[in-house]
């Protein structure tokens, strides 16, 4: 898996920032905020370590349509088990079926063994409609916006309905950040002594849904303090864009929109679990927070390459 994060002008901030992004209000908000909160000439100044940023992953970081990569491996995964499963299986059962989908596919292996199987799958899978690898579906505008972060000495964190064991497969070496600051929903696991040693095995039964009120609940017992930043794409990252905003710093929220049919997606609700944007757009509107349409503001969807 290449790593597809980018450098940027560390000269000061201007016109060589975030290259793939245009020219427009919204890039100039997210330039405009960073200058404010890392110049310590700056009344709006903030520590090096309340500089915490905190985003969504499916949707926000990198593209959840047709249906959520860890999906299309769970799909593969029950083929592969001799229980094969059709996404009009899922809609006709719903959340339960979701859930049997996911104990027979993420249960009954070690950390390890799931490590390899996502890997192994990662290795080979392709997104069906732009026929590159998952991991070369992450945004290079928000690629970038990682790496301006991270210059500025930002504390980068994902919080994302998805699986937390899954992403931490790839999302450390795309996005640049360490395993523990990759955090989803979380299922259970057993410790026993195996024929190899010591092992976790993963268990059907899941511990934490992370989604909606669950966010700033896990922001707080992982990041112990209130993010400055935070980026989400539906009304499921509502809650953590409203936790971030309670900071006594100047803070940034991003509603990241999709608009763009031809090189993306346009649509207003996500594939799988159905949470829509009504919500997070009202707030947006109401609060002057910052709306990125992906038509309007991203020059470049994708990295070039993959």
């Amino acid at each position: 898996m290449t790593n597809t994060t980018v450098s940027t002008d560390t000269s000061g901030l201007g016109g060589g920032l975030l290259p793939s992004w245009r020219q427009t209000p919204t890039r100039q908000s997210i330039i405009d905020f960073v200058d404010a909160v890392a110049d310590p000439e700056s009344p709006e100044y903030v520590e090096e370590s309340e500089r915490v940023a905190v985003f969504d992953n499916d949707g926000t970081l990198w593209t959840e349509q047709p249906l959520y990569a860890q999906l299309a491996f769970a799909l593969d995964r029950a083929t592969q088990l001799g229980q094969p499963t059709t996404l009009d299986d899922l809609h006709a059962g719903g959340m339960n079926a979701l859930k049997d989908l996911i104990a027979l596919t993420h249960s009954g292996v070690t950390t390890d063994e799931f490590d390899d199987l996502c890997r192994s799958w990662l290795s080979s899978a392709r997104h069906p409609r732009f026929d590159r690898p998952y991991p070369a579906t992450a945004y290079q505008p928000m690629l970038e916006l990682l790496a301006l972060l991270d210059e500025h000495a930002f504390s980068c964190w994902i919080f994302s309905g998805g699986g937390t064991d899954f992403m931490r497969t790839w999302a450390p070496e795309v996005y640049g950040l360490p395993p523990h600051r990759v955090i989803g929903s979380v299922g259970e696991t057993e410790f026993r002594i195996g024929s190899t040693g010591p092992e976790l095995v993963k268990s059907p039964k899941i511990q934490v849904l992370d989604d909606g009120p669950h966010k700033p609940e896990s922001i707080h017992r992982h990041v112990g303090q209130r993010p400055i930043l935070a980026a989400g794409n539906t009304d499921g990252d509502l809650a953590m864009l409203q936790w971030t905003a309670g900071s006594p710093h100047r803070t940034l929220q991003m509603f990241v929109h999709h608009t763009d049919a031809e090189r993306e997606y346009a649509y207003d609700r996500d594939p799988t679990l159905g949470s829509g944007t009504d919500q997070i757009m009202s707030a947006a509107t109401e609060h002057d927070w910052t709306v990125v349409d992906m038509a309007s503001d991203w020059a470049t969807i994708y990295p070039s390459g993959s």
